[in-house]
């Protein structure tokens, strides 16, 4: 049976991967990006359903979002929370507040309203998956502001497992290490900072979309219902 499913960060990345991975497979997905242009690209490229531009950090664009989403699909059966963005890379004595303060806006607070939203139009047996971060797991030096909201990403996931388990609603955290992303580019187009990286990493690589987009609609599948709490790392061994 065809699931629908929402990606939020679908336009680009991580997101993007896993919502051609479930379109191809027959799914109907609706992406939200933050501007219009990803927007109508990703849906020019991809066979989804469509798809919506919103600032995740902003509670009625989201709503607004959530109801065009629901009303064309008919309703929602899974949901990847996903849109994030970098930390500024600099010790926390040189942190910019009003930065990691956008950071938490979009990371948590982004995070937040999509899953609630999602909460709201799920139906039962229905799905949630946060992307968190192996910074969640094992932090990353001046990467305090990232690491921060990744880790409250991880514990809202494991919340709202313990609230919405027994309702029907399965919620994991996955937490992936070096995938090729627009975020991660500049640091493995840099040789000797993809040396640096894959020597911390015991796979002795960095990752492919298509594994994480495999994962995802697992997680996101009725198969994956029993592991609602788990947090799901990703990253080639890094974080042991």
């Amino acid at each position: 049976m065809k699931r629908r499913i929402l990606i939020s960060g679908g336009t680009s990345g991580i997101g993007y991967a896993c919502a051609a991975h479930l379109a191809a497979r027959g799914d109907r997905v609706w992406v939200l990006g933050s501007a219009e242009a990803g927007v109508a690209a990703a849906t020019g490229a991809l066979a989804l359903a469509g798809g919506s531009a919103c600032d995740v950090s902003d509670a009625g664009a989201v709503r607004a979002a959530f109801a065009v989403a629901v009303a064309e699909l008919g309703g929602l059966d899974g949901v990847f929370v996903n849109a994030g963005i970098d930390g500024l890379a600099v010790p926390a004595a040189d942190l910019d507040a009003g930065h990691f303060r956008r950071v938490l806006e979009v990371n948590v607070l982004g995070a937040f309203l999509v899953a609630q939203a999602g909460l709201k139009a799920l139906s039962r047996p229905g799905a949630i998956v946060l992307n968190a971060s192996v910074n969640a797991l094992r932090p990353e030096r001046l990467f305090l502001d990232y690491n921060a909201s990744k880790a409250a990403v991880v514990s809202m996931a494991k919340t709202m497992a313990l609230e919405e388990s027994g309702q029907g609603v399965a919620v994991t955290a996955l937490c992936p290490g070096y995938f090729p992303t627009r975020m991660t580019a500049g640091y493995l187009a840099d040789e000797a900072a993809h040396a640096g990286i894959v020597r911390g990493i015991p796979a002795g690589r960095t990752g492919q979309l298509e594994e994480i987009a495999q994962v995802v609609d697992f997680l996101l599948s009725p198969a994956a219902a029993y592991m609602t709490g788990s947090v799901v790392s990703l990253d080639g061994g890094a974080s042991i």
